[in-house]
């Protein structure tokens, strides 16, 4: 799903009503915003969702997915189940930050309209986990992600083709090396010297 922002406002519209309690990355959100705001650079930031529930618990999540075109840059966010915990009301904010002195320090927030995460059935509300908890579960998922990727490409790679390449370099090696050497010599020289094997001598004139 793609959401443009227009300036610093982030519709939410499609996807107001879009999350149900219990989802743990079910849905992904691609926001598209300006890469320049008052000639800034926004590509240089980082990106932090922040959510406040209708409990009043924050959630927050590092976007760490995102790519850059001349005027634009799309943030994919992969909605954490941190944000689907509770049911009800949902106020986000995007937000774009620098790291300095291991402090964050926020550049721009982007308004977003509050969305609502509908009830699961048998779904209560709880305490939400600790930020630096939310974090390492954020850190968890995009390290099995990762891994699920390279294992999806070991799978697909075709050890037959390769065996078939190999036996293919191994014939045409062996064609190679039997071929015979190639010898050019004058008669003289062909008189004068000992013969190898498999060897064809080739008679030149002398100069």
């Amino acid at each position: 799903m793609e959401v443009f922002a227009n300036g610093k406002n982030i519709p939410t519209y499609s996807f107001g009503n879009l999350f149900t309690q219990g989802e743990r990355f079910a849905d992904t959100i691609d926001i598209i915003i300006d890469r320049f705001y008052n000639d800034t650079d926004m590509n240089e930031y980082s990106f932090l969702m922040t959510g406040l529930t209708e409990d009043g618990w924050e959630v927050n999540q590092v976007i760490g997915e995102r790519r850059a075109t001349v005027d634009k840059v799309r943030i994919k966010w992969k909605v954490s189940g941190d944000f689907t915990v509770n049911s009800g009301k949902l106020q986000l904010e995007l937000r774009a930050y620098y790291m300095k002195d291991g402090e964050a320090h926020i550049v721009v927030k982007y308004n977003m309209p509050a969305v609502y995460v509908n009830p699961s059935t048998n779904g209560k509300n709880g305490s939400l986990p600790e930020t630096f908890e939310q974090t390492v579960g954020n850190i968890t998922y995009a390290t099995e992600e990762g891994l699920r990727a390279i294992q999806e490409k070991i799978d697909s790679f075709n050890i037959d083709d390769v065996s078939r390449r190999l036996d293919n370099m191994e014939a045409d090696t062996a064609v190679y090396l039997a071929r015979p050497e190639v010898i050019a010599v004058t008669q003289k020289e062909y008189d004068s010297s000992e013969h190898k094997k498999n060897s064809l001598y080739v008679i030149i004139k002398e100069k």
